[in-house]
């Protein structure tokens, strides 16, 4: 167990501000103990701050406001214990983030983002974060990234069968764009389509049977519809053709005054990946889940072990 900075929980520190010839006292107290180390009222502010003005502009209630804001507190102020302890164990193992990896971060993000340092700025004044903040956050992050190689990710294990599912579950992530070469052919009477099928069925090729039969324009190009992907089309047209697979037809269809039927020419797979070709996307994915997991259990069991009293 670490040494216990002992505070009593009602301590105030007192600090004094001039405002032109007039002085006034600001009463600042500590909202957490984290091991030896202290979080303040005014550090709290200052992280919640902003998201405090957004609060206070909403169209919510005075009640909501408040309860919303006393839960922003509650969470911010949870972020701000895991940091510091973070912090703590990052001195702890002799962890050190120099200048140069804060800049060299700072200039791999303008990079990514295609900024200046001037854009940089103005983005973060947006978010009425100053320059320093911003690379303190930096600073963190990084120690962060450095404490969970050292505690965290070789405890990270992905296997091939957490791969194969991982791809099962998500197919629809990996499948790509399915469209439909298609054809069709049109007769104004159910009879006249009925004959039709009963040429088909007795080998005629499909082809075939819309250069000689089919009413539509499009008889000449023995029935070419052309490429489509299938929300093109109303509900009937998509349940009567989904279930087909290639060289297949449709049962009748209901054309407006007449009837058609529709020919699956071929089925056109775009974009889509095997689970070779995704084989690495997957462990990327997996890999961050599981050290996210791990870094959220690895700072759970650093508050098990640790003084840490909130006083908010």
């Amino acid at each position: 167990m670490k040494k216990m900075l002992v505070v009593p929980a009602v301590v105030c520190l007192f600090v004094t501000a001039s405002f032109g010839s007039a002085k006034e006292a600001v009463i600042d107290r500590i909202v957490a103990i984290v091991n030896n180390d202290i979080i303040t009222l005014s550090e709290l502010n200052d992280a919640t701050g902003p998201y405090k003005e957004r609060i206070a502009a909403s169209d919510t209630s005075q009640a909501d406001k408040k309860e919303m804001i006393r839960s922003l507190e509650r969470d911010i102020l949870d972020k701000m214990v895991d940091r510091t302890l973070t912090r703590q164990e990052a001195a702890k193992h002799n962890i050190i983030v120099s200048d140069a990896d804060i800049q060299s971060a700072i200039e791999n993000f303008k990079k990514q983002n295609n900024l200046d340092q001037e854009g940089l700025e103005k983005g973060l004044e947006a978010q009425d974060i100053t320059y320093a903040e911003y690379q303190d956050r930096i600073k963190e992050d990084i120690m962060q990234s450095m404490l969970i190689n050292r505690a965290v990710r070789s405890k990270v294990i992905i296997t091939q069968a957490d791969i194969e599912t991982y791809y099962e579950n998500h197919a629809d992530a990996f499948k790509g764009e399915k469209k439909y070469k298609l054809r069709n052919i049109l007769m104004d009477t159910k009879q006249g389509i009925q004959e039709v099928v009963s040429r088909l069925e007795k080998g005629l090729p499909f082809q075939e049977a819309a250069r000689q039969y089919s009413m539509a324009s499009n008889a000449d190009e023995s029935g070419d519809l052309g490429v489509f992907d299938m929300d093109n089309f109303n509900e009937a047209i998509r349940d009567a053709v989904l279930p087909l697979k290639e060289k297949q037809y449709s049962d009748i269809i209901r054309a407006g005054q007449g009837y058609q039927i529709i020919y699956v020419e071929d089925i056109l797979e775009t974009g889509g990946k095997t689970l070779d070709q995704a084989k690495d996307e997957i462990q990327d994915i997996l890999y961050g889940e599981q050290v996210e997991q791990k870094f959220a259990d690895w700072i759970a069991s650093l508050k098990e072990n640790a003084h840490v009293k909130i006083l908010l």
